[in-house]
């Protein structure tokens, strides 16, 4: 498949670049290269498309407003996250994108994880493992020689520019609070 057939199938099916790397589970970065003749269409995508074209109109136009309405469900960006402990407080900064959040705080803690937007709750649950350097203390005063890690979950409404949510892990939980600081870019 070329560029330009590429290009033809998306305006046919009335879908942006953005909407298709969301349907494909890719980057927009990865749709623009293809479609620039960049870097070429792999196979699997070319199948997909053929797929796509095969169906039913009514079975392919039910797929792609689904697609279009979960858009506009879970945004993606960065997020500022204030939290308050036992024993301190700080500040993180969270990336989510499609699937994918990861980010860092105050006090050198990585963040790694994923998020599954839930559409019956129109919320995202977040499950996140946060790694935190040695001799480091925790806002639940917890400090090691060594590095270590701690599983946590929350649920957030991505819609929403700001919030409270509460964080769960095995030492306890914690409020923090949430603000949605900007989009990330299509390219």
């Amino acid at each position: 498949m070329t560029s330009l057939e590429l290009r033809a199938v998306l305006t046919e099916l009335d879908l942006t670049q953005a909407e298709f790397a969301r349907l494909l589970g890719v980057t927009s970065r990865a749709v623009a290269l293809w479609a620039a003749n960049e870097r070429a269409v792999p196979g699997p995508v070319e199948g997909y498309l053929r797929l796509l074209g095969t169906l039913p109109a009514q079975l392919r136009q039910n797929e792609l407003i689904r697609l279009k309405q979960k858009g506009t469900s879970m945004r993606d960006g960065i997020f500022g996250v204030t939290y308050e402990g036992k024993v301190g407080a700080g500040f993180a900064m969270l990336t989510f994108d499609n699937g994918r959040v990861y980010g860092v705080d105050t006090e050198r803690g990585c963040y790694d994880g994923e998020y599954l937007f839930d559409e019956a709750s129109s919320l995202a649950k977040v499950n996140l493992k946060v790694t935190m350097p040695a001799n480091i203390m925790s806002v639940f005063g917890i400090t090691n020689p060594y590095e270590w890690a701690i599983e946590v979950t929350a649920s957030l409404d991505p819609k929403r520019d700001t919030g409270i949510v509460e964080v769960k892990n095995a030492l306890g939980s914690l409020h923090a609070q949430y603000k949605f600081l900007r989009a990330l870019p299509d390219a």
